[in-house]
């Protein structure tokens, strides 16, 4: 998924997606032109290619659509349709590209789908077999399923939290303690957090497999969570890793002069500047109301030849937050509008121009390329 994957869909598009890096060799070979005897007229910038975007669309109360949009252009395609809210519902898709998941934390129990890209059908998974998967009572010390995905080999895998809130832990000869879990005991690894079971689950054939089960501390930024597990690292994920770091770097002062006359801000914070393969994208960092954090927000321009150009097509207000996503030379916008309306938009860099604008869209992401062999 090439640069980052903002969407999962549980994360707010206050999150920024951002793992692109920029490239200044590319920068300055798309700036600089050729030495020639005689003036040339620059050669057209070169339309940017990509597989498609990936997001979901409420079409009901509790029901969601999960859409493939091709890029640059094509008609946007129904992928699966299930029962349940968009924004409670992650997606996830195996190494060989044929297949995805859908998950949804949203009731009780969870739900699972395995989806064929092919027959554009889904059969549910049935989770009654991995704790947390049943209908029993939600709450502290119950077990919980954190993560799904596929690993290297295509099959399903839950990842499993059983958390030892307000249990009495084995005390060994010294200082150590255990979990005893099913007549075997597991190390608690020293460290801050809640101690507690990380456990992983493998669909084989029709039943869930538990496969691996480590001892672990959660509730803690240092705690190692269901990272403690061999199958956590393992799970195939085409998505980079998220950023809370505001993407690019603080704009020039020159920049930062010309927004302040073309878009005057009345709340704290300051211009920032994202390098992409056709050129600059500046953008407010505006702060919290709460503290003096900033997030990525509108407005919005494209810097050309020393001017602002504005974004065609951006239903953004100053104040709205963005998400931004960089795959090869298209740029994905995600907008959440007034805390409540959310619309995706995928931009050529070089071109400049809107090539695709969804309302109402969750969970927006470039969908990924099959893993090579």
């Amino acid at each position: 998924m090439s640069l980052l994957r903002w969407c999962r869909p549980l994360l707010s598009a206050a999150l920024v997606l951002v793992g692109c890096k920029s490239n200044p060799a590319a920068a300055a070979d798309a700036g600089t032109a050729a030495p020639s005897k005689a003036p040339t007229q620059a050669p057209a910038p070169v339309p940017a290619s990509g597989s498609a975007l990936s997001y979901f669309k409420p079409v009901g109360p509790q029901k969601c659509e999960w859409i493939r949009q091709p890029l640059p252009a094509g008609a946007p395609t129904p992928v699966f349709t299930f029962d349940a809210t968009c924004d409670r519902s992650e997606v996830f898709w195996s190494p060989n590209g044929k297949a995805g998941l859908v998950f949804t934390s949203e009731g009780t129990p969870p739900r699972l789908w395995l989806v064929d890209f092919a027959a554009k059908t889904g059969k549910p998974l049935d989770l009654k077999g991995v704790p947390g998967g049943g209908a029993g009572k939600k709450g502290p010390g119950k077990p919980i399923i954190q993560r799904v995905g596929f690993d290297a080999q295509g099959s399903p895998v839950v990842l499993v939290a059983l958390l030892y809130t307000n249990r009495e832990l084995t005390k060994g000869k010294g200082k150590e303690k255990f979990i005893t879990f099913e007549n075997q005991r597991y190390p608690v690894p020293p460290g801050e957090g809640t101690p507690g079971l990380a456990l992983a689950y493998r669909l084989e054939g029709a039943d869930w497999k538990r496969s691996e089960t480590k001892a672990s501390s959660f509730e803690s930024d240092n705690a190692p969570g269901l990272d403690a597990l061999d199958a956590s690292r393992s799970l195939y994920d085409p998505a980079p890793a998220l950023s809370e770091e505001l993407p690019g770097q603080k704009a020039s002062e020159s920049a930062a002069r010309m927004l302040d006359t073309a878009a005057a801000q009345t709340r704290p914070g300051q211009w920032m500047a994202l390098p992409t393969p056709g050129g600059t994208l500046l953008y407010r960092a505006t702060e919290e109301d709460s503290d003096e954090s900033l997030f990525v927000s509108a407005p919005v321009r494209w810097e050309q030849d020393g001017k602002l150009a504005e974004l065609e097509g951006l239903t953004a207000k100053p104040g709205d937050r963005l998400g931004f996503q960089l795959h090869g030379g298209l740029l994905a916008i995600t907008v959440l509008s007034d805390g409540t309306t959310r619309s995706a938009h995928v931009y050529d860099t070089r071109t400049k121009k809107n090539l695709v604008s969804a309302r109402d869209a969750e969970s927006v992401t470039f969908w990924p390329e099959p893993s090579k062999p």
